[in-house]
């Protein structure tokens, strides 16, 4: 849940970059006394600079709520984690099922075992490609993509654990590691992807002037058909992952997997014989917390214009009155067809003493019930018997010239009704001007480039 009175962007723009730019720019420099102002960054913001933010939260929080992607808000449970998880931002409510044949793996091979660490590894070349092997894997296609990259083993460079580091700094897509047990240590390889395309070869070549051990000892570093038999065995072949969603089959290389079709985004962690139930149904909750944060914002506001000059002649107190006057409005039980005030307090929300009040177990099992009626007193038109929802509203008053001499009617159409930026334009318009203002006095030459920066 948002904090109350907080604010982190407007429209697209980063307050906390704002604020840190300001109060980064009119930080005393070194030698110079710092006033009890720059003890306390808020102190450079005066009241209407903090009220614009906090009109400027309730304007976003409205446009949210204007969203139809708000309402259809959707999450994913599965009845196995362990095989599956499911993310559902684009999926349609309702039961899928997922059977996971296949995790998507990255090969591994592993030296011969050796004693010692200490053990010396022939001086030579180490040969890596990137590729997919056949079935069999007695065959390798290289990847054109990935050049051939050679690894050279000098005189300083004939234990494991150096071979280890020459491996991993190389960036070859491999990587490397040394292993210790009981019975020796031994080099490992692995991919640094998973999937059947991103499979490797390794082939040594020693020196000439190599002994016959050191010599040995490189070979058995090597991943090639020739070796598949010997004394390095494939601990692991590159696979994809692969799985069926409601039979249609699916094959991919990693096991995050975007499925446009269904809309699910899916994690494999597992493969099992059984299949994996997936429900999608309305995120009620996350409606309800996009609810309550509109509520939190405008008591913020609410609460910094009680606290104001009445009387003071100045935008931001002019906008904050103008979000106040039309939330009254739709609260007033005098306002007949356009009053809100009895469909909102059905759904749980009441303005009470100038505060927004919202009953999270009422909005929850209205949303539950009949989702669409909350839509409706948030994002609502004129078919509905009122002139338009509450966030919608709102709204209206950020695409009029000036909130304080709005009036409500008929949303605007076209790009500006589907457009929060626009709706929220003039208050961030007014808070960059405010924040520039603010602190002019420190670093007024940088004033200029911040603003255009931000905008």
């Amino acid at each position: 849940m948002a904090t109350v009175g907080s604010a982190t962007r407007v429209d697209g723009v980063d307050l906390q970059m704002m604020v840190s730019a300001a109060t980064a720019f009119a930080r005393p420099q070194a030698g110079v006394n710092a006033s009890s102002a720059d003890a306390q960054p808020d102190a450079r913001f005066s009241p209407a600079a903090k009220l614009r933010s906090a009109t400027s939260a309730v304007m976003d929080a409205a446009a949210r709520l204007n969203k139809t992607q708000t309402w259809q808000a959707t999450k994913a449970t599965s009845d196995n984690e362990s095989v599956v998880q499911a993310v559902s931002d684009k999926a349609a409510p309702g039961s899928y099922t997922v059977n996971v044949d296949a995790v998507a793996m990255a090969q591994s091979t592993a030296s011969a075992t050796f004693s010692s660490l200490s053990t010396v590894v022939g001086i030579g070349t180490l040969n890596i490609e990137l590729g997919s092997w056949n079935t069999s894997l007695s065959t390798f296609a290289t990847n054109p993509n990935w050049p051939k990259a050679s690894v050279m083993l000098g005189p300083k460079d004939t234990s494991l654990e150096r071979i280890r580091d020459k491996i991993n700094a190389a960036g070859v897509g491999v990587i490397a590691l040394v292993v210790s047990d009981a019975t020796g240590s031994r080099l490992v390889l692995r991919a640094t992807s998973t999937g059947e395309a991103n499979g490797f070869k390794a082939t040594p070549a020693a020196d000439g002037q190599t002994s016959p051990e050191a010599a040995q000892a490189l070979a058995s570093m090597g991943m090639d058909p020739q070796s598949l038999r010997g004394s390095n065995p494939l601990n692991q072949p590159a696979q994809d992952a692969r799985l069926r969603i409601d039979g249609r089959e699916i094959q991919s290389p990693q096991n995050l997997i975007e499925d446009e079709p269904s809309g699910l985004t899916l994690r494999i962690n597992g493969s099992r014989a059984e299949p994996v139930k997936i429900r999608v149904e309305s995120d009620t909750q996350a409606i309800a917390r996009d609810i309550q944060s509109f509520a939190n914002a405008y008591n913020d506001m609410a609460s910094q214009l009680a606290a104001s000059e009445p009387n003071a002649d100045d935008d931001s107190l002019r906008a904050a009155q103008a979000i106040q006057q039309r939330m009254q409005e739709a609260f007033s039980a005098t306002a007949g067809a356009n009053s809100l005030s009895q469909p909102l307090q059905s759904v749980g929300i009441r303005l009470k003493d100038g505060q927004l009040q919202v009953d999270d177990q009422v909005l929850q099992k209205a949303l539950v019930q009949n989702p669409g009626q909350v839509e409706q007193l948030f994002d609502g038109n004129e078919g509905a018997g009122r002139s338009s929802g509450l966030a919608t509203r709102l709204l209206e008053l950020g695409r009029s010239e000036d909130p304080a001499n709005a009036t409500p009617g008929p949303a605007a159409s076209g790009s500006e009704q589907d457009s929060p930026s626009a709706a929220g334009a003039l208050f961030r318009q007014r808070l960059l001007e405010q924040y520039a203002q603010s602190s002019a006095a420190s670093w007024h030459e940088d004033d200029a480039s911040m603003s255009a920066n931000a905008a």
